[in-house]
């Protein structure tokens, strides 16, 4: 096809303009000759892979994808960025025809390979939650711009685009542009590894998710504790999909109550028994969940306890702090771990002390 060249924006100018470049890229199966073109723009990188006669297409599938080192080169799955570029590539190659556009300094959503280092240092050595961590950066949540994008589609001579993408700022841009755009959903499956991720997304990006977060199961349990202060509530939630037991009561054997809920009849799980708990569980209580096969337990606080999380990874359990836009409205002081040996555990709260006798379920 033939390159519109000098049908850029005013005031974004593609530089250092190189392809195309022919390379054969290998999508499942198939291989499949791309042509390639590396661009600058406003002091950025960027790279397009082309497949077939655009110009004949009355609405060309196209991808904005930005690099993800640790999802695109090394496969983690805690995030869908290579679900997302692969299933792309995918329905191009079906297609017949579509375009890859590649912001290759957009990493950690426009911030930058370093910066997303430097998340996981501050998640996993510092116990900061996703918003002390941005506001360590001084950054929101996504400072990715997409003037780029733009130029590269005039380049190409795109007007009308079939969007793969769930991100709603994405497909308002284009739109707003003067593009013609339909969107193509396009979604991972959610799992134990990416859940958080994806829920983080749909909550503080408003990425269009198709199902719950993690706040959604939590904010009525919040309400009810909030209603009645002196109880705890909990559930327990079948692959993300339905309630399969709750409760409420005034006791702090919340994980035995809880359990005495839950049927036998919970076969065909996908995604695992997830417990959503109202305050912070004993610390006995994991292994209590754990047996019960849940995989997941969350709760509504930003910070957890370092006891409670070396416990739940010693057992298998995915420990989950969520307290973003479901947070209490007000304080709610936690039960925390202050001694504890083989036969006891001390907690306080506000100068209050309960002891836990193990192995015989008294609570002083």
């Amino acid at each position: 096809m033939t390159y519109s060249h000098n049908e850029q924006p005013e005031n974004t100018i593609l530089e250092n303009i190189v392809g195309p470049v022919s390379l054969p890229l290998k999508i499942d199966e198939s291989v499949n000759y791309f042509q390639l073109h590396y661009f600058e723009c406003q002091g950025k990188r960027w790279a397009c892979a082309t497949l077939g006669d655009l110009n004949s297409m009355p609405a060309v599938p196209l991808r904005i994808e930005s690099a993800c080192f640790f999802g695109h080169v090394m496969h983690s799955q805690q995030c869908d960025c290579g679900f997302q570029l692969d299933e792309a590539f995918r329905r191009i190659a079906r297609n017949k025809g579509g375009v890859v556009i590649y912001g290759i300094d957009q990493d950690a959503r426009g911030l930058g390979i370093e910066k997303h280092f430097r998340i996981y240092d501050y998640r996993q050595n510092e116990n900061l939650d996703t918003d002390e961590i941005y506001k360590r950066f001084h950054a929101p949540l996504d400072s990715r711009s997409y003037e780029a994008v733009t130029a590269i589609l005039h380049f190409l001579g795109i007007r009308n685009i079939l969007l793969m993408s769930n991100n709603q700022e994405r497909l308002a841009f284009l739109r707003k542009q003067g593009f013609q755009v339909e969107r193509d959903e396009i979604e991972a499956p959610l799992t134990q590894y990416n859940m958080a991720t994806m829920m983080l997304e749909k909550e503080d990006l408003n990425y269009q998710w198709s199902f719950h977060t993690h706040g959604d199961w939590l904010l009525p349990l919040q309400q009810q504790a909030e209603e009645h202060p002196d109880c705890y509530v909990a559930c327990v939630v079948k692959d993300n999909r339905e309630i399969v037991a709750d409760w409420m009561g005034e006791s702090w054997d919340v994980a035995t109550s809880l359990l005495a809920k839950l049927s036998d009849s919970n076969n065909s799980i996908e995604n695992g028994l997830a417990v959503y708990l109202s305050d912070l569980p004993r610390l006995d209580e994991l292994a209590l969940y754990a047996k019960a096969g849940v995989r997941f337990v969350v709760v509504p606080f930003p910070i957890l306890p370092d006891y409670l999380k070396a416990e739940a990874r010693r057992l298998g359990i995915r420990l989950q702090d969520w307290g973003r836009e479901n947070k209490y409205k007000q304080p709610r002081p936690q039960w925390i771990l202050e001694e504890h040996s083989d036969n006891q555990h001390i907690y306080i709260r506000e100068g209050e002390r309960r002891v836990i006798h193990l192995g015989h379920g008294g609570i002083v």
